[in-house]
């Protein structure tokens, strides 16, 4: 009996710590752009989605527009806000910055597309460094452009595109830029003198084959001519030998031809 009532007691404080999940502990913003300058946030149950200027590779005093494309559910309905926030101008909500599915009551923007897929641009106009603040701020220096989904199933956002111009270089980017050229012209003629020092030593290898070569045929000649007039002495040596035998016979015979007379 006792340990039936341990027992209901803890599947009743199961059940209380599984309905007390809040409500938006499943994320409603996705994020598939991989781009470092974006980041999610949650707060109170809404979800932002913020995309750092001050990170992007854009001015953020020219950026005039974001552009969000995005796939989401779309048989309820979905919509949010927009704002901007800055070190300067602080957090900057405005009603006409409101957004929405095409069509929806209490909107001022809409998001184009069908079918679940949809692109939603909010067009602000380049506001300048007197509205964003200066990158000579330092650490206190923060520009960003945020979309809150405030209704609405899942969003999954695939692309963000910025309408700007992209950020003057600066002396220190310069530096990288050019220590990047020059370690990539050290590789490239360390390269080049690898392959320098390769077919010249292919070819000194060829020489010096070619000359033992030439060396190995001139010592053949040689011997062929050694061999050739060791074989002309033999030859002369034996024909001489022959004829002062042919001539000590002759004398022989001239003697004994006197004899008998």
């Amino acid at each position: 009996m006792k340990i039936t009532k341990i027992l209901a007691g803890m599947s009743a404080l199961a059940i209380a710590a599984a309905t007390s999940i809040p409500a938006f502990a499943e994320k409603t913003i996705v994020d598939q752009t991989n781009l470092d300058y974006i980041e999610v946030k949650e707060a109170d149950g809404v979800y932002q989605y913020y995309v750092d200027l001050a990170k992007s590779p854009y001015d953020p005093a020219t950026v005039s527009a974001v552009k969000f494309t995005f796939s989401v559910d779309d048989s309820a309905g979905f919509g949010g806000g927009l704002m901007l926030n800055s070190n300067k101008s602080g957090w900057d909500q405005k009603d006409e910055w409101k957004w929405a599915n095409p069509g929806a009551d209490n909107a001022q923007i809409f998001a184009d597309g069908s079918d679940g897929n949809y692109t939603l641009t909010f067009d602000f106009g380049a506001l300048g460094e007197e509205y964003w603040g200066s990158p000579a701020d330092g650490e206190n220096y923060w520009a960003q452009v945020v979309c809150q989904l405030w209704w609405g199933n899942d969003v999954t956002v695939t692309n963000v595109e910025i309408v700007g111009d992209e950020k003057a270089e600066t002396p220190e980017s310069k530096a990288e830029s050019a220590a990047e050229s020059k370690s990539e012209e050290t590789s490239s003629t360390a390269a080049d003198s690898s392959s320098s020092n390769a077919d010249s030593a292919s070819s000194s290898k060829a020489a010096t084959t070619n000359n033992n070569t030439k060396n190995a045929t001139t010592t053949n000649n040689a011997s062929s001519a050694a061999a050739t007039s060791d074989n002309t002495n033999q030859a002369t040596g034996a024909t001489t030998g022959f004829a002062l035998a042919g001539l000590a016979l002759a004398g022989a015979i001239a003697v004994v031809s006197k004899k008998k007379n």
